[in-house]
C-alpha cells in the first residue's frame, strides 16, 4: 500500500544516535558540559554560541562514530521515497549518509539555509508536496516549530529518550510506527 505522505527526517538524534558524537567536540576542544550549545542548533550558530570555529569543531568530530537508533535501517528500507531536512554541515552529513548507505530522494543541510535554521519550503518543492502531503519527524523543539511554520504535520521520535513531547506531538514510539502515520489521515 503506498503511503498518503511523504515522510522528511531530520537526521541527528533523529535517525543516528548522536548526542555524545556531537557533543564530543565540545568537550575535545576544552568546553565544560555546561558550555555547550543545545542540540539541534545549525553548526556555525552552536560554534559561535560555543566560542569556537566550525573548522575546530569539524577537527574533533568523527562522521563514523553515530549510529542508527534501533529499528531505523529496517524503517528505511521500507520506504519508497523520504527526504531529510537537517541543521548538519552537508559535507558531514554526504559522509555519514555514504557510510550507512541511506539515499533520501532530496537532502538539505544548513549550509542549503546559508547557515540559517532548516525550513521546509525547498524540501517540499523539491519533492513537489504540498504540507498536507508531508510528515517532518523530529526530536527537537526546533524541528517542531520547523514543521509548523511550514504547514507540515509533526512526528515526534519518541525512540530518542531525550526527545520531549508537548501537547499536540505526534508521538512515534519506534521507527516502525512512522510507516504507520504515514498512512493515517493528516
Amino acid at each position: 500500500m503506498a503511503a498518503a505522505r511523504t515522510v522528511l527526517f531530520d537526521f541527528d538524534g533523529t535517525l543516528i544516535d548522536s548526542d555524545a558524537v556531537l557533543q564530543a567536540p565540545f568537550a575535545a576542544l576544552g568546553l565544560a558540559e555546561v558550555d555547550f550549545p543545545p542540540l539541534g542548533l545549525p553548526l556555525p550558530v552552536a560554534c559561535e554560541r560555543a566560542g569556537i570555529t566550525v573548522a575546530d569543531y569539524l577537527a574533533h568530530y568523527d562522521p563514523g562514530a553515530a549510529r542508527p537508533f534501533p529499528g531505523v535501517e529496517a524503517m528505511l528500507a521500507g520506504l519508497d521515497r523520504w527526504g531529510l531536512c537537517s541543521n548538519k554541515d552537508r559535507a558531514t552529513a554526504e559522509v555519514e549518509l555514504a557510510r550507512l548507505g541511506w539515499k533520501p530522494a532530496v537532502a538539505f543541510f544548513s549550509d542549503d539555509f546559508g547557515g540559517r535554521p532548516k525550513f521546509l519550503d525547498p524540501v517540499l518543492a523539491a519533492l513537489a508536496l504540498t504540507p498536507g502531503d508531508a510528515l517532518l519527524v523530529g526530536d527537537t523543539a526546533h524541528d517542531r516549530a520547523c514543521a509548523q511554520a511550514a504547514g507540515v504535520a509533526f512526528g515526534l521520535a519518541g525512540w530518542n529518550p531525550r526527545a520531549v513531547p508537548e501537547p499536540g506531538d505526534l508521538v512515534l514510539a519506534t521507527p516502525a510506527d512512522v510507516v504507520a502515520a504515514l498512512n493515517s489521515p493528516p
